[in-house]
C-alpha cells in the first residue's frame, strides 16, 4: 500500500505561535498607556523588589526625557508590570494584584530576561538564555522595514539588578529606555555604524580623511581603539572601534547614537545634523530620512501639534503590579443541527482535549449553543481524571441530542460565557468557539460586541470554523482570533473522516499553545500520513525523531471502527536494520478518539525514546486483515521534547507586516511580509532552511495548494530590503503571488538545512566588548558567531501552522514590486586599464522572483550623496542588460576624471522602471597618476 501527504497537513513544532499585537495608544493628552513589562518565568525571583523599584525609576526618569525630546508631544503614562504566576507578595515586597476590566496583560512590550548580562555582543533571542547585549544593554527586537514598529524591548534582569554598574557604563539609563522606546514604537534604527559591517559600517571617508560613521549635531571627538582597549587602531586596516573622548559639551544629538554624553537631549533633525554622518543604520534604512521624519509621520503623531511643556510631577507615570494569569478555557460548542454530520467528531475532539492534552488544574467550563445558549458546566479545575473524564462527558453523546433547528447563535454562546462562567473572572479568559463559522453565525452588530469584550476584558478568542461544502468561513473570525491573541483555523470538511478527527484534535492542541507557559510541554506531531488504496494488505511508512525529542512518543492510527479496526500487527525497523516487532496487540486506552496504539509487552519500553542522541529515523510495516482499499486511516507519531532544558526546546513563532488580518493589496499598500523566528533555546537557529507554502480558501469554499513557484524560501540575509539581520534566527519573505482574493493560509516548514543549521553554544561568550566603550556593538546587518562557538543543532523538520490573512480585494493594474537590493556588489580599479570593475549577484525584478531588465550604478566622493533617493552630487551609470535572480554579474566601467576616494552602488531595475533599494557601498580608492591596483574594500 502506498501512503500520500494528507490533503489538510497540520504538524506543530514545540511551541509555535503568531506574535499578539501590542495594546499601547496614545490618549488626547499625549500619554502613552499600554504599556506591558513582562518578567519571564525564568527570572530569579529573589530580585523581584529591586527589578520592579527599578523598572519604575526608569520610565518615572524616562517619561521626561521622551516628553522633551519629541517637543512635548508625548510621555509615559501608565505601565503594567506582569510578574510570574508563582511570584509573591512577600518576595516583592509590592501588592500584586490580579489583571481587571482594561488591564492588559496578553501582549509584550518589554521584556526582562534571566540572566547577568555576559559579555556576549548579541541579543538574548540568539544567543544562550541569561546573556543579553554587553554589559546588560537593552536592545530592541526589530524585524520590519523603516518606520515600522518593532516586535518587543528586551532588557535582562542584571540592567535592574545591578544599577550602579548599568549607570556607571552606559550613562543615563533612561535614556536608553527613551532610546529603544523610539526603535521599537517608531521604527527608527540605530544612528551608527558597526565594525566590518558591509551595509553599516562605522567609518567612512570625505576629502582624505577618516570619520566615525553616526548622527551629530557637531564633531565628535575621540580615537579609534583595538577590541582590548588599546589606541591607534587603523579601522580601514582592523577591526576598530570609535571611543568618544573628553566633555563633548557641543553634542546634543543624537539619543540613538551618543544617549550617555549629558548633553544629549534628542534626535538630529536635517536642520541640526551636520553635513555628513555616513552610512549608519538608521541613515540607510530609511534611506536619508532623519529620526525626527520618521517619528513625526508615525501614527501617533499624526493630528498632534507640539504641546507646552507639562510640569515634572505631572509626566511620572501610574504603574500596575499583576500577576500572569493562569488560563481559563470556556468551550462554545456549537449544537445546531447543521453540526449532525461532523457531530462525532467534534465530540471526539473535545473530548480528547479535556481528557489528555489540557494541563493539570486547569481550569475548563462548556457551553453549548444553537438558538439560544446554556452552560453546560461550570468552570471546573483539572484535577484528576476521574474529574477529567465526568467534565468530558457532559458534552452531548450522540448527534440526535442536538437541537432541531439550524439556528447558531455565537454570541449567545459569548454572552452566557462573559455574563455566567467569567464574570469577574475574565483575566485570563480563553473562549474556544466551535461553529460552522458561516454568515449565519455572528452579525455585524454581534461582530462589534465581541470585539468590545475583547477591548475591554483582553479574553483571548480562537476558532475552529467547520464550513459547509460549497462556503467560506466568516473572516472575523480571523480577524477577532489575531487581535485578542486567539487562533483560528478552518477546516475542510471535504476531506476523510479521519483527516476531520485529526485536524480537529490537532487545532484545539495549536490554540491551547498559545497560553502555555512551557512550551516542552507541548507534543508534536513528527508525522502524519493518510493510508490509501492499494492492492496490497500493508502499509509502509517512515519517519525521524530529532535529539530534541524522544519523550512519550506515541505511534498511532486513526481508524473509522476503533473496535473493528482490522490491524493484524505493526513492525518498526530502525536506522541499523534492528527490527521491533511485529506487535499484534492494539491498546484501547485511546479508543474515545479512535487512535489505535500499540500494547506494548509488560516491562518493554518504547523503543522510539531510547538512546537518541542525534536523531533517529524508523520505518514502520502495518499488516491489515483485509483488503486496505476499503480501509480509511491514518498513521500518526507525536513526540514531547526529551528533557526540561530550555536549552533543547525548539520554537518557531511568525507573524507578519500588518497588524491586521484583513487587507486590501494595491499599489499603495506595501505587499504582505512573513517572518518567522526559529530558536533553540532563546538562541537564534543560524542557517536553518525555512520554507513557505501557500493554501488559499476562496469564497465559495474550495481550495488551492499554490504549486508553481512554492514553497518559497525564506531569507536571513540581513539585505535590509526584507531581512534586516543575518544570523539572528528570523527569517523573512515578501509575498509577490496574488492569484486570487481568499484566506490566505501559511505553512511553515523548518530543517537543519542538511546538517548545517546551528546555534551559539550555551553559556559561550561570543564576543568581548571593547574596553570601555560606551556605543553597543551589536547589531548591524549580521551577526557573526565563531566557528569554535557553534553548536550545530543535528537534524531536525519541523512544520508548523503560520499566519492566517484574508486578503478581500487585489488592485494590481501595474507591477508595483520592486527588485531586492544587491548585497555583495564588490568593486576593483584596474589600474592598467584604467577602469573600475563591478560584481554582484542579479537580484529578480520582483524582489527575489523573475528577471531585471537593467541597473542604475552611481558613485560619489561623498557617502551621504548615494544614501539619498535624490541627489546632484552623484554621477549615474545606466546599465542596460536583462538577468535572471541569481545569476552572477560583471561590468566595467571608467569613473571620468576622478581621483582619490570614491564610493560605488547599484540598484537593479525592472521592466516597470522600479528601482531596488541602493545595495552595499564600496570604497575604491583612485590614485593620482598611480600605475599600481589600489586596494579596494567595504568601507
Amino acid at each position: 500500500m502506498k501512503i500520500k501527504p494528507s490533503l489538510f497537513l497540520l504538524l506543530l513544532s514545540s511551541s509555535c505561535m503568531v506574535s499578539t499585537l501590542s495594546r499601547v495608544y496614545l490618549t488626547p493628552d499625549g500619554g502613552y498607556k499600554g504599556i506591558v513589562v513582562r518578567i519571564d518565568k525564568d527570572v530569579n525571583q529573589d530580585h523581584c523588589h529591586e527589578i520592579i523599584k527599578n523598572i519604575k525609576s526608569l520610565f518615572t526618569a524616562g517619561s521626561p526625557i521622551l516628553h522633551s525630546a519629541l517637543s512635548g508631544r508625548a510621555y509615559f503614562s501608565r505601565v503594567t508590570i506582569i510578574v510570574p504566576p508563582s511570584w509573591s507578595e512577600e518576595k516583592c515586597n509590592h501588592s500584586i494584584t490580579t489583571p481587571t476590566g482594561n488591564t492588559p496583560y496578553k501582549s509584550t512590550d518589554i521584556l526582562i530576561t534571566p540572566g547577568t548580562g555576559l559579555a556576549g555582543s548579541i541579543p538574548y533571542t540568539v544567543q544562550s538564555p541569561g546573556t543579553g547585549l554587553a554589559g546588560s544593554i537593552p536592545y530592541t527586537v526589530q524585524s520590519k522595514q523603516c518606520g515600522e514598529q518593532g516586535e518587543k524591548i528586551i532588557f535582562t534582569e542584571h540592567f535592574f539588578t545591578a544599577w550602579n554598574t548599568t549607570s556607571t557604563r552606559w550613562g543615563q539609563p533612561a535614556k536608553l529606555l527613551v532610546k529603544e522606546w523610539a526603535k521599537y514604537r517608531y521604527g527608527v534604527f540605530d544612528e551608527f555604524g558597526f565594525s566590518g559591517d558591509r551595509f553599516y559600517p562605522n567609518y567612512f571617508k570625505s576629502g582624505g580623511s577618516i570619520y566615525p560613521t553616526g548622527t551629530t549635531n557637531a564633531m565628535l571627538t575621540g580615537s579609534w581603539i583595538y577590541k582590548n582597549g588599546s589606541s591607534l587602531c587603523d579601522p580601514t586596516a582592523d577591526q576598530c572601534y570609535f571611543r568618544p573622548e573628553g566633555p563633548n559639551k557641543q553634542i546634543t544629538c543624537s539619543l540613538n547614537y551618543v544617549p550617555f554624553l549629558a548633553t544629549v537631549t534628542g534626535w538630529c533633525d536635517k536642520d541640526h545634523a551636520k553635513s555628513e554622518i555616513g552610512p549608519g543604520k538608521h541613515n540607510v534604512l530609511c534611506q536619508g530620512r532623519s529620526v525626527p521624519d520618521v517619528i513625526f509621520a508615525h501614527s501617533d503623531f499624526k493630528t498632534r501639534t507640539q504641546r507646552s511643556v507639562r510640569l515634572s510631577q505631572e509626566l511620572v507615570p501610574v504603574f500596575d503590579i499583576v500577576r500572569q494569569p493562569l488560563p481559563k478555557y470556556v468551550l462554545l460548542i456549537e449544537t445546531s443541527r447543521a453540526m449532525s454530520g461532523v457531530w462525532k467528531w467534534v465530540r471526539k475532539a473535545t473530548q480528547n482535549l479535556i481528557k489528555y492534552e489540557l494541563p493539570d488544574n486547569t481550569e475548563v467550563a462548556i457551553v453549548t449553543f444553537s438558538s439560544e445558549a446554556v452552560v453546560t458546566h461550570n468552570l471546573t479545575p483539572l484535577t484528576s481524571e476521574r474529574v477529567r473524564a465526568r467534565l468530558a462527558d457532559t458534552i452531548p453523546d450522540s448527534h440526535n441530542r442536538l437541537s432541531r433547528t439550524d439556528d447558531r447563535c455565537v454570541i449567545c454562546a459569548v454572552k452566557v460565557a462573559m455574563d455566567q462562567v467569567l464574570r469577574n473572572r475574565e483575566a485570563g479568559g480563553h473562549l474556544i468557539i466551535l461553529t460552522h463559522g458561516d454568515k449565519r453565525t455572528l452579525s455585524e452588530d454581534d461582530e462589534e460586541i465581541l470585539s468590545e469584550y475583547d477591548k475591554y476584558y483582553n479574553v483571548r478568542v480562537s476558532s475552529v470554523l467547520l464550513p459547509m461544502p460549497g462556503e467560506a468561513p466568516l473572516s472575523y473570525y480571523n480577524t477577532i482570533a489575531t487581535h485578542s491573541g486567539g487562533r483560528s483555523r478552518s477546516l475542510d470538511l471535504s476531506a476523510s473522516k479521519m483527516e476531520t478527527l485529526a485536524a480537529l484534535i490537532d487545532s484545539l492542541v495549536e490554540i491551547i499553545g498559545v497560553d502555555t507557559p512551557d512550551p516542552s510541554d507541548l507534543p508534536v506531531t513528527v508525522h502524519h500520513q493518510a493510508i490509501t488504496r492499494s492492492q496490497s494488505w500493508s502499509s509502509e511508512g517512515q519517519f525521524f525523531i530529532d535529539r530534541m525529542l524522544g519523550r512519550d512518543t506515541v505511534f498511532g492510527i486513526f481508524v473509522e471502527d476503533d473496535e473493528d479496526h482490522q490491524i493484524k500487527s505493526v513492525k518498526f525497523t530502525d536506522e541499523e536494520g534492528s527490527v521491533f516487532g511485529p506487535y499484534t496487540k492494539m491498546s484501547s486506552i485511546l479508543d474515545g478518539i479512535n487512535l489505535k496504539t500499540i500494547n506494548f509487552p509488560l516491562g518493554e519500553k518504547t523503543p522510539f525514546d531510547e538512546g537518541v542522541v542525534s536523531g533517529s529515523s524508523w520505518r514502520y510495516h502495518i499488516s491489515w486483515y483485509k483488503d486496505t482499499a476499503q480501509i480509511q486511516s491514518i498513521a500518526r507519531v507525536r513526540s514531547r521534547q526529551r528533557d526540561s532544558s530550555p536549552a533543547n526546546n525548539l520554537e518557531i513563532i511568525s507573524w507578519t507586516n500588518y497588524d491586521s488580518s484583513s487587507l486590501s493589496i494595491s499599489p499603495s499598500s506595501s505587499p504582505l511580509t512573513i517572518y518567522t523566528q526559529v530558536t533553540m533555546g532563546g538562541r537564534g537557529v543560524v542557517e536553518a532552511r525555512v520554507s513557505l507554502s501557500l493554501q488559499i480558501l476562496h469564497s465559495n469554499g474550495t481550495r488551492s495548494l499554490l504549486t508553481e513557484g512554492f514553497p518559497l524560501q525564506m531569507t536571513d540575509d540581513g539585505f535590509g530590503d526584507v531581512d534586516l539581520v543575518s544570523g539572528d534566527g528570523i527569517y523573512s519573505r515578501h509575498l509577490t503571488i496574488y492569484p486570487s482574493p481568499g484566506r490566505y493560509i501559511f505553512t511553515i516548514t523548518v530543517t537543519d538545512n542538511n546538517n548545517t543549521a546551528y546555534v551559539h553554544t550555551v553559556g559561550g561568550a561570543m564576543d568581548t566588548h571593547p574596553q570601555d566603550l560606551p556605543v553597543t556593538v551589536c547589531c548591524g546587518s549580521s551577526i557573526e558567531v565563531p566557528a569554535s562557538q557553534r553548536q550545530a543543532t543535528t537534524r531536525f523538520i519541523r512544520t508548523a501552522a503560520g499566519p492566517v490573512v484574508d486578503i478581500v480585494s487585489i488592485e494590481m493594474d501595474r507591477d508595483i514590486f520592486p527588485p531586492a537590493t544587491i548585497g555583495d556588489l564588490g568593486v576593483t580599479y584596474g589600474g592598467d586599464e584604467q577602469e573600475l570593475i563591478a560584481s554582484w549577484t542579479a537580484p529578480g525584478g520582483d524582489y527575489n522572483d523573475g528577471e531585471v531588465s537593467g541597473y542604475h550604478l552611481v558613485y560619489s566622493a561623498s557617502i551621504d550623496s548615494l544614501l539619498q533617493p535624490v541627489s546632484e552630487d552623484r554621477e549615474l551609470i545606466v546599465i542596460s542588460r536583462r538577468d535572471r535572480a541569481g545569476v552572477r554579474v560583471d561590468h566595467a566601467f571608467h569613473a571620468e576624471g576622478v581621483q582619490g576616494d570614491l564610493y560605488v552602488g547599484i540598484r537593479a531595475e525592472d521592466d516597470s522602471g522600479n528601482l531596488g533599494r541602493i545595495s552595499n557601498l564600496v570604497s575604491v580608492n583612485i590614485p593620482r597618476n598611480a600605475v599600481n591596483t589600489p586596494t579596494s574594500h567595504q568601507p
